[in-house]
């Protein structure tokens, strides 16, 4: 037992426990922090491979070759390294060996994917987007308008409930 205990310690750390295998799915920039306007560190075309080693909010941190950054995360695709080549990492063999059997799936709404409820609670309230969230808004004069002009008309839906609302 005595002597496996180094081994075994050695063997974690050549592990990159953290590190989930990605493919970009669409051409893209890869940001020194995760914001929009934060500074290009490089760009990664589609089909790059690379690493998944931290996620915040709708973002991901991707390490591929000599670049590190941060994307979308619903510009790549998870679990989806090499297919087993002689280039795969210890973790990935031995996470499927050991790992429970499973079919996973993911399902992306609104295209973000990774939100949970640690993140949901440290969101903060940004009176500037909601600014320019605003300037997006039509005026009901103005949605009447194009609405016609693309040939719809307004149908009156009654309620489950029983009587029509307006």
């Amino acid at each position: 037992m005595c002597r496996a205990l180094p081994l075994l310690a050695l063997l974690l750390l050549a592990l990159p426990l953290h590190a989930e295998p990605v493919l970009v799915e669409r051409a893209s920039v890869l940001r020194s922090e995760p914001r929009v306007d934060a500074a290009a560190v490089g760009e990664l075309a589609l089909g790059t491979a690379g690493e998944a080693i931290r996620r915040q909010g709708a973002w991901v941190q991707v390490r591929s070759g000599n670049l590190t950054g941060w994307l979308y995360s619903f510009n790549v695709r998870f679990g989806t390294g090499s297919s087993g080549g002689a280039g795969e990492g210890a973790g990935a063999v031995l996470g499927r060996i050991f790992a429970p059997r499973q079919r996973v799936s993911v399902t992306s709404t609104i295209g973000i994917r990774g939100l949970d409820e640690e993140d949901l609670k440290q969101a903060q309230f940004d009176a500037g987007q909601i600014k320019q969230l605003d300037a997006f808004a039509a005026s009901r004069g103005d949605a009447q308008s194009h609405a016609g002009s693309a040939g719809l008309a307004a149908e009156r839906v009654d309620y489950l409930g029983g009587g029509a609302r307006e």
